[in-house]
């Protein structure tokens, strides 16, 4: 009885996007001296990753900038570099992520504006005088936000950029709605950033996806009548799989790999979810990981055997399966924190598959 509850929470969590966001972690202890603050964290794979991090509390009106340093038996101690938001305090629900900042503001002086797409939703967006833009696609729960670090590379390669807040996102940049398909029908809404982008002269487009976001641009690739207007792809910690990672999920959360594929038929001929809207999803025909692309384009994929959040073997089976791939791997990074663990590599390996298409 357990487990068939235990099965609908699953679904529940995957398919419905709920307005807070909870970590899995709670900030043990807080100190201050002469204004500086640092936060003693648990033992767990996050804290255990080197590299500056974004620290998020309080459903993330706490976020601060924080880099490793001693550890000790009860848990790892990190300084306070910034603070972006509420006053850090020992509390549960936090958590580690790489995105670094969470306005523009906050990586240097680039001109921005926000504009508004088609379908209502908000987004960021830098100008250059050529006809390049790149359109960086978020995760799943997340926002703009993760995206931003990248805007600084790109603005001195000379794109023009766009970063759009998807409709699951919270008013008013999204729609607030909470319906989430996995990508099987987001696609369209990158779909309206690049219809955005080719009215306001873009003549060659490159489509950065993070975690779900590159399950997004495989499906727009796969779907879209738009895709000549595509240059490259390229993809950060993606999630091509969805069968694969609910098995890592379930095996992280104590069950078997058999319980993954029992959720994944639930929802495929679940009648309670086609009464609520949603579209029969199978998984397996969406995975990007057993079969080729429809489109292929040159991509970059850029990934770590050390995610533990997706499953990372697909983006193997990916580049295996599809011509022009460069696949290239982080060691020891955690999930969409491939920046964080080694930010030259990081830098220069796009900007050596920028330079060789001649984007």
């Amino acid at each position: 009885m357990l487990r068939y509850f235990a099965k609908y929470v699953a679904i529940y969590r995957l398919l419905w996007i709920t307005k807070k966001v909870k970590g899995d972690f709670r900030i043990l202890s807080v100190a201050e001296n002469a204004g500086a603050y640092r936060v003693l964290l648990p033992h767990n794979d996050d804290t255990a990753a080197n590299g500056t991090q974004s620290l998020f509390w309080a459903s993330r009106r706490g976020h601060a900038l924080v880099e490793p340093a001693e550890a000790t038996d009860e848990g790892r101690w990190f300084n306070i570099l910034v603070n972006y938001g509420a006053t850090p305090v020992a509390t549960k629900g936090a958590w580690l992520s790489g995105w670094l900042g969470e306005r523009l503001e906050h990586f240097g002086n680039l001109a921005y504006e926000t504009v508004q797409l088609p379908n209502k939703t908000q987004a960021i967006r830098t100008r250059s005088s050529s006809a390049k833009w790149v359109v960086h696609v978020h995760g799943r729960k997340t926002l703009v936000g993760e995206t931003l670090r990248n805007f600084s590379l790109f603005d001195s390669l000379g794109f023009n950029q766009l970063s759009f807040s998807h409709e699951t996102d919270p008013e008013p940049l999204g729609l607030g709605k909470h319906r989430s398909t996995l990508g099987f029908q987001e696609w369209k809404q990158l779909e309206e950033a690049v219809i955005f982008a080719k009215s306001n002269g873009a003549e060659k487009v490159l489509l950065f996806g993070w975690s779900l976001g590159g399950m997004i641009v495989g499906q727009f690739l796969n779907s879209s009548k738009l895709t000549d207007v595509v240059a490259a792809a390229i993809f950060d910690s993606p999630m091509f799989d969805v069968r694969n990672t609910l098995r890592l999920q379930a095996k992280l959360s104590g069950y078997d790999e058999q319980f993954a594929d029992e959720v994944c038929e639930l929802i495929k001929r679940s009648k309670i979810l086609r009464l609520l809207g949603y579209p029969k999803l199978v998984f397996d025909q969406m995975s990007l990981g057993r079969s080729a692309l429809d489109n292929t384009v040159p991509s970059l994929v850029l990934y770590s055997k050390n995610d533990g959040y997706i499953a990372y073997e697909d983006a193997e089976r990916f580049a295996h399966i599809n011509r022009s791939v460069t696949l290239v791997e982080f060691p020891g990074a955690r999930h969409c924190r491939l920046s964080n663990s080694n930010p030259a590599k990081y830098e220069e390996t796009i900007r050596t598959f920028v330079s060789k298409l001649q984007i």
